[in-house]
C-alpha cells in the first residue's frame, strides 16, 4: 500500500521571466497575531506572495517569515515595502534581495540551512547521489559496496546515540522517531512492520527510498547499501549488539517497495 504524503518544497529560488520578484526576510516578534498584521499590510499594498517559510519556536522572542513577493505592475520599490513593514509594532527588521536577472530570484539571504533542531544540513539532488554511488561501485566493485555500507553504518550509530541522548528514549520509540525523521528529510517513507527487541529482530518497509528510485525496475539486485548500513547502525545501538540487515525486496528490481529484515 502506498502511503500518500504532501510534497514539501524548500525555497531555493523561483524563475518567472517578466515578473518583478523580490525576496523579503521579516524578523518579527514571536507573538500571537504578528503574522496576521504583517500579511494584512502586504495585502493592503497589493503585493502578491509566492513561496516562503516561517521559522518560529516555542519560548523564543523572535521569529522569521521569509517569502518571495511579486511587485509586477505596482508603483512600489522593495525599499518602500520594507519601510511600510518596519512601521508595524510587531516587526523587528526587514531585509530584501532583488532578482539577479529577469524573473530569477535565488534565496541567498539565508545561510546555513538547518534541520533536525538546528543541525546544519545541505541539499543535493537524488540523481547526483546516484551518480556518485555509481562511480564508487564502478571503480571499487564490491569494495565500493562495503565502503558505502560502512558510511551508513557509522552515520546510523551516531544518529541513534544522539536521538537517545536528546529525547531520552530507547527501544521502539527511538526507532520510530528516527524513521519519521527520514520522511521529513526526504529519504523515503519508512514503516516499521515488525519489532522484537528481545530477539533483536525487525522488519522495515520503505516507499520511494532515495537510493533506489533512480533505478526503478532496471536492476537484478537490491540497490540500497547506504540506508541498509544506516539501519544496521541504528539497530546496533538500539539492541546493544551487532546486527545484520538484508534488503529482501527493492524497487530497483521491480518490487513495490524496499524491505529490510534485521536479524
Amino acid at each position: 500500500m502506498t502511503h500518500q504524503k504532501l510534497p514539501k518544497d524548500v525555497l531555493c529560488g523561483i524563475y518567472s521571466p517578466g515578473r518583478r520578484l523580490v525576496e523579503f526576510a521579516v524578523e518579527k516578534k514571536n507573538v500571537v497575531g504578528a503574522l496576521a498584521k504583517i500579511s494584512g499590510e502586504i495585502a493592503r499594498l497589493g503585493v502578491d506572495v509566492f513561496s516562503g517559510f516561517l521559522t518560529a519556536y516555542p519560548g523564543e522572542e523572535r521569529s522569521l517569515w521569509s517569502f518571495v513577493a511579486d511587485l509586477t505592475g505596482l508603483d512600489l520599490t522593495p525599499e518602500k515595502v520594507a519601510e511600510e513593514l518596519r512601521k508595524l509594532d510587531v516587526v523587528l527588521n526587514v531585509r530584501y534581495a532583488e532578482a539577479r536577472l529577469d524573473g530569477l530570484i535565488i534565496d541567498d539571504l539565508h545561510f546555513p540551512l538547518k534541520a533536525s533542531l538546528g543541525e546544519r544540513n545541505i541539499l543535493i539532488r537524488v540523481k547526483s547521489v546516484a551518480d556518485m554511488f555509481d562511480r564508487i561501485f564502478k571503480d571499487f566493485g564490491t569494495g565500493g559496496v562495503a565502503i558505502v555500507y560502512k558510511m551508513g553504518l557509522e552515520a546510523g550509530k551516531r544518529k541513534a546515540e544522539a536521538t537517545k541522548a536528546h529525547y531520552r528514549v530507547d527501544g521502539r520509540e527511538m526507532l520510530e522517531i528516527i524513521l519519521a525523521e527520514r520522511i521529513a528529510k526526504g529519504w523515503g517513507i519508512p514503516r516499521l512492520i515488525e519489532f522484537n527487541q528481545e530477539e533483536a529482530e525487525a522488519t522495515v518497509e520503505v516507499q520511494e527510498l532515495f537510493e533506489c528510485t533512480p533505478y526503478k525496475g532496471r536492476l537484478k539486485e537490491a540497490r540500497s547499501h547506504l540506508f541498509r548500513g544506516y539501519l544496521s547502525g541504528v539497530l546496533t545501538v538500539l539492541f546493544g549488539r551487532e546486527v545484520l540487515v538484508s534488503e529482501v525486496e527493492c524497487i530497483a528490481k521491480g518490487d513495490p517497495y524496499c524491505k529490510f529484515k534485521v536479524s
